[in-house]
């Protein structure tokens, strides 16, 4: 499904963070933070998919990475690596959805190292305002943060 706005930005920089839409250039330095962070990413997107997979390998994540750039082009779904205000250590990543259900007008997933986890409310903050602003995101659904996955899954079915 695709979203209701296109991505009118491929890049977002403030004090805390810089984000670039997802490429696979970005594949190695991605794919060393994923795996850093895998068990906490299984959790979080537990019932969503089963990413990532222990056994991912660079070559994997490159082809999700191409996957993305894929459904950015398509207006599909916008993906993005998180990196620090001076752009210079991959962070995390964002992921803007098209929403399936009624109320909501997109999905905002997010993450960070685990390092890091302090500065998730930032990012949810900034990444809330930026979609509002710039997309005219109005109400993202924030899955697996303010609505569990579990609930989210049962409100797509009934939508």
């Amino acid at each position: 499904m695709p979203l209701k706005a296109k991505a009118n930005a491929h890049y977002y920089q403030d004090a805390n963070f810089t984000l670039h839409a997802m490429h696979p250039k970005f594949s190695e330095i991605d794919y060393e933070l994923v795996m850093r962070n895998q068990v906490r990413l299984r959790q979080l997107f537990a019932g969503q998919t089963e990413w990532p997979k222990p056994e991912m390998t660079v070559a994997d994540n490159t082809a999700v990475m191409e996957h993305h750039v894929r459904e950015f082009n398509e207006n599909i779904a916008y993906g993005f690596c998180v990196f620090d205000a001076a752009d210079k250590q991959c962070i995390g990543s964002v992921y803007i959805d098209a929403s399936e259900v009624d109320g909501y007008d997109s999905e905002l997933h997010y993450w960070l190292d685990e390092s890091l986890l302090a500065l998730e409310p930032v990012l949810e903050a900034r990444m809330l305002t930026w979609l509002k602003d710039k997309w005219g995101f109005e109400n993202p659904a924030l899955v697996a943060r303010e609505i569990p996955q579990a609930q989210w899954q049962y409100m797509k079915k009934a939508s």
